[in-house]
Protein backbone atom coordinates (compact mmCIF):
# COMPACT_ATOMS: atom_id res chain seq x y z
CA UNK A 1 0.00 0.00 0.00
CA UNK A 2 2.83 2.50 0.96
CA UNK A 3 4.72 1.73 -2.81
CA UNK A 4 0.89 2.33 -4.27
CA UNK A 5 0.65 5.81 -2.09
CA UNK A 6 4.31 6.82 -3.44
CA UNK A 7 3.75 5.93 -7.13
CA UNK A 8 0.64 7.89 -6.98
CA UNK A 9 2.33 11.02 -5.54
CA UNK A 10 5.14 10.79 -8.28
CA UNK A 11 2.20 10.66 -10.91
CA UNK A 12 0.84 13.68 -9.75
CA UNK A 13 4.27 15.55 -9.09
CA UNK A 14 5.08 14.53 -12.79
CA UNK A 15 1.89 15.93 -14.42
CA UNK A 16 1.09 18.73 -11.92
CA UNK A 17 1.40 22.37 -12.90
CA UNK A 18 2.35 25.12 -10.59
CA UNK A 19 -0.21 28.41 -11.16
CA UNK A 20 0.33 31.88 -9.42
CA UNK A 21 -2.25 33.20 -8.23
CA UNK A 22 -3.94 35.49 -5.82
CA UNK A 23 -7.10 35.63 -3.04
CA UNK A 24 -8.30 38.65 -1.17
CA UNK A 25 -9.61 38.09 2.10
CA UNK A 26 -10.91 40.13 5.11
CA UNK A 27 -8.19 37.89 7.05
CA UNK A 28 -4.85 37.23 6.55
CA UNK A 29 -5.20 33.27 5.27
CA UNK A 30 -2.42 30.97 6.14
CA UNK A 31 -4.27 27.78 5.39
CA UNK A 32 -7.16 27.53 3.38
CA UNK A 33 -10.37 25.48 4.12
CA UNK A 34 -13.25 24.41 2.03
CA UNK A 35 -15.34 25.72 5.24
CA UNK A 36 -15.34 29.17 4.33
CA UNK A 37 -15.20 29.23 0.54
CA UNK A 38 -18.71 29.84 -1.48
CA UNK A 39 -20.09 27.13 -2.37
CA UNK A 40 -17.32 24.86 -0.50
CA UNK A 41 -14.68 25.75 -3.22
CA UNK A 42 -12.07 28.66 -2.93
CA UNK A 43 -11.78 30.69 -6.25
CA UNK A 44 -8.29 32.70 -7.17
CA UNK A 45 -7.21 34.77 -9.74
CA UNK A 46 -4.32 35.05 -11.64
CA UNK A 47 -4.96 38.63 -12.18
CA UNK A 48 -3.97 40.47 -8.79
CA UNK A 49 -5.19 44.13 -10.00
CA UNK A 50 -8.51 42.49 -10.26
CA UNK A 51 -8.71 42.09 -7.20
CA UNK A 52 -7.16 45.39 -5.99
CA UNK A 53 -9.63 47.04 -8.12
CA UNK A 54 -12.81 45.12 -6.36
CA UNK A 55 -13.99 43.54 -9.99
CA UNK A 56 -13.10 39.71 -8.27
CA UNK A 57 -15.97 39.57 -6.08
CA UNK A 58 -13.28 40.43 -3.09
CA UNK A 59 -14.20 44.13 -2.83
CA UNK A 60 -13.58 44.27 0.85
CA UNK A 61 -10.57 42.43 0.67
CA UNK A 62 -8.41 43.72 3.21
CA UNK A 63 -5.18 41.41 2.85
CA UNK A 64 -3.56 39.75 -0.56
CA UNK A 65 -2.59 36.05 -0.59
CA UNK A 66 -0.31 35.21 -3.11
CA UNK A 67 -0.63 31.55 -3.72
CA UNK A 68 0.65 28.74 -5.53
CA UNK A 69 -1.49 26.29 -6.59
CA UNK A 70 -1.31 22.57 -7.96
CA UNK A 71 -3.15 21.27 -10.94
CA UNK A 72 -3.26 18.38 -12.93
CA UNK A 73 -6.58 17.74 -14.60
CA UNK A 74 -8.33 21.18 -14.97
CA UNK A 75 -12.02 21.87 -16.13
CA UNK A 76 -12.65 25.03 -18.51
CA UNK A 77 -16.12 27.23 -19.22
CA UNK A 78 -17.43 23.79 -21.36
CA UNK A 79 -17.74 21.81 -17.96
CA UNK A 80 -18.44 24.59 -15.91
CA UNK A 81 -21.47 25.76 -18.15
CA UNK A 82 -22.96 21.92 -18.01
CA UNK A 83 -21.95 20.08 -15.07
CA UNK A 84 -22.47 20.61 -11.32
CA UNK A 85 -19.57 21.28 -9.11
CA UNK A 86 -20.06 17.97 -7.74
CA UNK A 87 -19.61 16.35 -10.77
CA UNK A 88 -16.76 18.13 -12.13
CA UNK A 89 -14.59 17.57 -8.79
CA UNK A 90 -15.40 13.72 -9.81
CA UNK A 91 -13.21 14.74 -12.70
CA UNK A 92 -10.92 17.23 -12.51
CA UNK A 93 -9.14 18.85 -9.48
CA UNK A 94 -9.26 22.70 -10.67
CA UNK A 95 -11.56 24.49 -13.05
CA UNK A 96 -10.13 27.80 -15.24
CA UNK A 97 -12.23 30.08 -16.35
CA UNK A 98 -10.43 32.63 -17.78
CA UNK A 99 -7.44 33.99 -15.65
CA UNK A 100 -9.35 32.86 -12.42
CA UNK A 101 -9.30 29.52 -11.02
CA UNK A 102 -11.69 27.35 -8.72
CA UNK A 103 -9.77 24.69 -6.46
CA UNK A 104 -11.69 21.93 -4.70
CA UNK A 105 -8.87 20.58 -2.20
CA UNK A 106 -6.93 22.98 -0.35
CA UNK A 107 -3.87 21.06 -0.07
CA UNK A 108 -3.34 22.25 -3.72
CA UNK A 109 -3.10 25.34 -2.21
CA UNK A 110 0.58 26.92 -1.06
CA UNK A 111 0.18 30.51 0.45
CA UNK A 112 3.42 32.28 -0.77
CA UNK A 113 3.14 35.87 0.52
CA UNK A 114 0.28 38.31 2.31
CA UNK A 115 0.31 41.73 1.45
CA UNK A 116 -1.72 44.08 3.61
CA UNK A 117 -3.90 46.16 2.96
CA UNK A 118 -4.98 45.67 -0.41
CA UNK A 119 -8.37 47.67 -0.96
CA UNK A 120 -9.06 51.54 -0.02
Amino acid sequence: MKLLIENFRKFIAEDAKKIIAYHGSNVPIRKFSRDFGAQGVIWFSEDKDKITRGESGACSSKYLMKVELTVDKTAGWDEYDKLALMQIEEEFDSIKLDDDWVMFDPKRIKVIDIEAPTCK
